[in-house]
């Protein structure tokens, strides 16, 4: 049940028709993981945190850069240096102390545990850990917010293969291949601060709908793609790989 200082703190969500006062315990309920404490990371850690998400595990062993912070909102000048996780997990206590947030100063890897999670918001930046985090969210059944955000252009999807055999996964639609893969990190392409926000933005957003409203029609199984250049947001809707190695089993 929620408290007088959570209702004074969550007023603007607990009136929006099919969200009230139960779609708020449940977020509070919520344990989130959130992989990459960088341009998709801090949106995302921070929004979620003013939500209200109860429980959030941030996984980034970087340091602050002076590079990152044209994207990176959490992070300050007098922060270089110092981890990244740990001083998003601080920025994220400071809005909302009244939930749990725990920085881990290390990479994400095939040995780590989310049966604890309810959702996996995947904001990292190489397609070694997002296919590690489709694996591994395959296999538990988790729901997976994946996000990725170069230049001037973003990406957003909700993967539920687990959940749903009809769903497809992350490497259903882009598949592991020897070849030799285009640049797609912020080091080496460059990226647009406010299109990661976008992007960052959007992921809570689902994560919010995939928890309190239950009876919406989710987006899962559908690419966005946003460029910042025309302003256009597509949407398109993707097809299961019944040769997948991951979830055709």
């Amino acid at each position: 049940m929620l408290n007088d200082d959570d209702l004074c703190r969550y007023a603007r969500q607990v009136i929006i028709p099919n969200f009230n006062e139960k779609g708020q315990e449940k977020l509070l309920k919520t344990k989130c993981l959130i992989v990459g404490a960088g341009g998709l990371g801090c949106p995302v850690a921070l929004y979620a945190s003013a939500a209200g998400f109860g429980h959030i595990e941030i996984y980034d062993q970087d340091i602050i850069e002076i590079s990152n912070l044209n994207r990176q909102i959490a992070h300050k000048n007098d922060n270089i240096g110092n981890s990244k996780s740990e001083n998003l997990a601080q920025e994220c206590m400071k809005i909302n102390p009244n939930i749990s947030v725990f920085p881990r100063k290390k990479n994400f890897n095939e040995t780590i545990n989310i049966s604890n999670f309810n959702l996996i918001f995947d904001c990292s930046d190489n397609p070694k850990t997002k296919y590690t985090l489709n694996y591994l969210s395959h296999k538990y059944k988790k729901i997976l917010i994946s996000g990725s955000a170069v230049q001037m252009e973003g990406q957003l999807a909700i993967w539920k293969s687990g959940l749903n055999i009809n769903y497809p996964c992350y490497e259903c639609v882009f598949p592991k291949s020897d070849e030799k893969a285009p640049i797609t990190n912020c080091r080496e392409a460059g990226i647009i601060g406010p299109v990661t926000g976008l992007i960052g933005s959007m992921q809570v957003n689902e994560a919010i709908k995939e928890v309190v409203l239950k009876n919406y029609q989710s987006t899962a199984g559908n690419l966005f793609l946003y460029d910042g250049l025309t302003q256009n947001l597509d949407k398109i809707k993707l097809k299961k790989n019944r040769q997948c190695p991951i979830c055709s089993k």
